[in-house]
């Protein structure tokens, strides 16, 4: 079977592949928890990624699966030519692969009274006009940061600075303060979706 790749042969050139998830952010959230927060944390469907930290990113697989991508109809997926055989990689691999949850993503009063409500940013943001990942380590990080505002903040910093991951121009979305003000929303977000989009 012939298939037409992404970037032909005779036009890939070195590359530098960038990351732009930060993973520190796990460790310092780690590391500033207290023991019961930090069970919690483990316990929620982010808990797999206390492991993460000990991952390493490989620029070469990356750069090697990107010079076998092959043109598709599907925009939500990735294809691969790999020796003579497809491989897909969309959002269900996405999932199995981070362990984040899928679902549909929620409607009704209650989240729209969640992304209204707005008071983390309130609380620690109301001058900015856009919050980086920077600026949500630091509140995360002030002594005087309530601890269950501390546990909400930090699950911000993972979602932003790890799953999303904005650009550095780009401030995170407002939308994840909101609703990790409640825990229950929050959890049964279907951040799969949402990292997998980014």
């Amino acid at each position: 079977m012939d298939f037409q790749f992404l970037v032909p042969k005779n036009v890939r050139l070195p590359a530098r592949i960038s990351q732009r998830s930060n993973l520190k952010y796990i460790k310092t959230v780690m590391d500033n928890f207290d023991d019961r927060l930090r069970a919690d944390f483990r316990d929620s469907c982010l808990g797999f990624l206390t492991d993460v930290p000990e991952i390493q990113f490989f620029a070469q697989l990356i750069q090697a699966l990107v010079c076998r991508g092959i043109h598709c109809d599907k925009f939500h997926e990735l294809w691969f030519n790999v020796q003579g055989h497809l491989t897909r990689f969309g959002l269900q691999e996405y999932a199995i692969v981070t362990g984040l949850h899928v679902g549909s993503f929620p409607e009704g009063d209650r989240y729209t009274k969640a992304l209204e409500k707005r008071r983390l940013k309130e609380k620690y943001f109301k001058s900015l006009d856009k919050i980086s990942c920077a600026q949500l380590e630091k509140a995360f990080l002030r002594a005087s940061t309530p601890r269950a505002d501390r546990y909400k903040l930090g699950l911000a910093l993972i979602v932003e600075g790890v799953i999303t991951a904005p650009n550095n121009n780009v401030g995170i979305d407002e939308d994840t303060l909101a609703i990790v003000d409640d825990l229950e929303l929050f959890f049964a977000h279907p951040w799969a979706k949402v990292g997998y989009r980014h």
